[in-house]
Formats: structure tokens, C-alpha cells, sequence
């Protein structure tokens, strides 16, 4: 499946230009089935051609997001009854509701 990509409210869609680093906020929602390993976001998606690093803040929903650079993936965790700090969530779990703000560094 895909994320949906777009900018928060109290946001301006605009890239900035901190010395020869661009940036990026965008507000991303899941959709309704997960895929294990996380969902693909590639720096192309946000006006990048690479990405220096990615700072993501969960909106509120029990959930944290972690970029996975290698994957170029976005993946979501939640804590699990089995005792681990956290656990990635389950294949095909319906996220549909889930909102996770990016801010991200690259060029």
C-alpha cells in the first residue's frame, strides 16, 4: 500500500535552504494495511534527492515512527504485551488513522 503525503495545517509548504541543506514538513497518514518492514517513503517523494536525517513526532495515536534510511521506509512501532520495549507493527494492520509528522534535512 502507500502513504499519503501532505503538509500540517499550521505549516507552510515550502522548502528551506539552511546553507546548502534543503527541508522539508510534511504530515503523513498510513493507510489501511501495513506492511511489515514499513511503508516506502523515498527521498524523491519529498523533493530530495538524498536524505541527511529525518525527525518524526507522532500525532497523538500510541504509536512511534522510525525512518529506516537504508529501507527507505517508514516504520511504525507499538508497545507489545511480550515485555520488549517495542514491537513493529503486525502485517496488514489496518493504520488508517495514523498521522506522523516528518521533518526532514537532504538535498
Amino acid at each position: 500500500m502507500a502513504l499519503t503525503i501532505s503538509t500540517p495545517s499550521n505549516a507552510m509548504d515550502v522548502v528551506g535552504v539552511p546553507g546548502n541543506n534543503k527541508y522539508v514538513i510534511k504530515r503523513i497518514l498510513f493507510d489501511s494495511s501495513y506492511a511489515t518492514g514499513g511503508e516506502s517513503l523515498t527521498p524523491t517523494q519529498l523533493g530530495f534527492d538524498s536524505l541527511h536525517i529525518m525527525l518524526t513526532s507522532s500525532e497523538d495515536n500510541g504509536y512511534v515512527a522510525e525512518y529506516d534510511y537504508s529501507g527507505e521506509k517508514l516504520v511504525l512501532y507499538e508497545a507489545g504485551a511480550d515485555g520488549a520495549a517495542l514491537d513493529e507493527v503486525a502485517d496488514t494492520t489496518d493504520v488508517s488513522s495514523v498521522y506522523v509528522r516528518i521533518l526532514t534535512f537532504g538535498v
